[in-house]
């Protein structure tokens, strides 16, 4: 690893989290929501930790552990937990179907990629980076006597291309830049606080209900019916809501996710998502060309235009910049999904989240992504569904589609 970033990753990471501490909490808020009425469900609430691959961020500090949840039948979902207490909630997100992309393969065919790139360089370091919350890459450091030095390249971990735009000020579509940097350091004291309250609900939770955090578990019904007899416990625990695909008869279907084809078109599947919803039916091309998707992204006033126009006008959408959480769930609550905006990317949102925590004695905030990313040429293979912590990103905008 470069010096450099040596000593960044010094300045940055001054507070890590123990995996095994960070992994408890998770495993408890994981639990909870099986327990308290919530959309977890039981062959991940009763899952164990199995495999762990730690994410480094740009800087070169740990940031994320990705903690496979292993079944009775292999992994059934994926606990992102935060590896620096800076970050605040232990628990980032909780993805509830096993990762559609291959972090071993990622790392072992990056080498190839990058000395393609730089033929006379030799590989001197591989390490997993999030190079742009929550896309995944392989940063390659290699020795170039060309350069006299070291070079580093970031390739996307879905298909080992080069990153080539920086900053997180970037369109919706391809960039790079460190999330501690643009995430946590403008934060910093209010997420410190958010760990030092979760650490206390954390212990509250272990007096009080110690089955939780044991590596092997059960939801019984003796469980639920020792906390709901606790009144507290079963009714403060979760409250959520997400919207069925068939609103009117059958809600059994939920909301469908959609791969991005391109690593530029994470706009366009977002709206691929939210117009298949509303039963305007496009491909990713059509829709790409509606809203004027260049190489480097898409513009949230040509996403607007796009929905508008891709609907005949029936259809009014909002570019909103306030982003906040009860918008989305006033969205949601009103059979709507949205699209979220955070720096460089667009996912579709379809439900909302609140769980009491009892050290603060109020709610924390979830929201549940249809994450176009990993990119996919087959739209059905890439993706990801996840409940993301509200505060594990910075949410730069919302938009609306809504019957004009």
């Amino acid at each position: 690893m470069p010096a450099k970033r040596k000593a960044e990753s010094a300045k940055t990471q001054d507070r890590p989290l123990d995996l095994a501490v960070g992994l408890d909490s998770a495993l408890a808020r994981i639990r909870l929501g099986a327990i308290g009425g919530g959309r977890v469900d039981r062959a991940i609430a009763e899952a164990g930790p199995g495999e762990s691959r730690t994410i480094f961020d740009l800087n070169g500090a740990p940031l994320f552990h990705d903690v496979d949840l292993d079944g009775r039948e292999g992994t059934v979902g994926v606990a992102r937990i935060a590896a620096s207490e800076t970050i605040g909630t232990p628990l980032v997100s909780l993805e509830v179907r096993p990762r559609r992309w291959d972090p071993d393969a990622a790392l072992k065919n990056a080498p190839k990629a990058a000395t393609a790139l730089y033929p006379k360089a030799k590989v001197v370091d591989t390490q997993l980076v999030m190079y742009c919350y929550p896309k995944v890459g392989v940063r390659v450091t290699l020795d170039d006597p060309e350069r006299k030095g070291q070079v580093d390249v970031i390739l996307d971990a879905s298909d080992l291309k080069p990153v080539v735009n920086i900053g997180g000020d970037e369109l919706e579509g391809s960039t790079a830049y460190s999330y501690y940097a643009e995430v946590v350091e403008p934060r910093l004291q209010e997420r410190t606080r958010r760990h030092s309250r979760d650490a206390e609900h954390v212990e509250v939770l272990r007096k009080t209900v110690p089955e939780l955090f044991e590596r092997k578990f059960t939801l019984t019904p003796a469980l639920t019916e020792r906390l709901a007899s606790a009144g507290k416990f079963y009714w403060l625990i979760n409250s959520e809501r997400v919207l069925p695909y068939a609103p009117r008869c059958d809600q059994s279907e939920d909301f469908q996710l959609r791969a991005q084809q391109t690593n530029v078109y994470c706009a366009v599947a977002t709206g691929q998502m939210i117009l298949d919803f509303h039963r305007w039916y496009y491909t990713q091309d059509q829709i790409a060309a509606a809203m004027n998707t260049g190489s480097g992204g898409t513009t949230n006033p040509d996403q607007v235009a796009g929905y508008e126009s891709l609907t005949n006008d029936s259809f009014v959408a909002t570019y909103d910049t306030t982003a906040l959480w009860s918008e989305a769930k006033a969205e949601i609550n009103a059979g709507r999904p949205l699209k979220s905006g955070i720096p460089g990317h667009a996912r579709a949102c379809d439900g909302w989240r609140k769980t009491f925590n009892f050290a603060a004695s109020a709610y924390d905030h979830a929201v549940r992504i249809y994450d176009p990313w990993p990119w996919n040429a087959n739209i059905c293979e890439g993706g990801a569904v996840y409940w993301e912590d509200w505060d594990a990103v910075t949410h730069t905008n919302w938009i609306f589609v809504r019957h004009a």
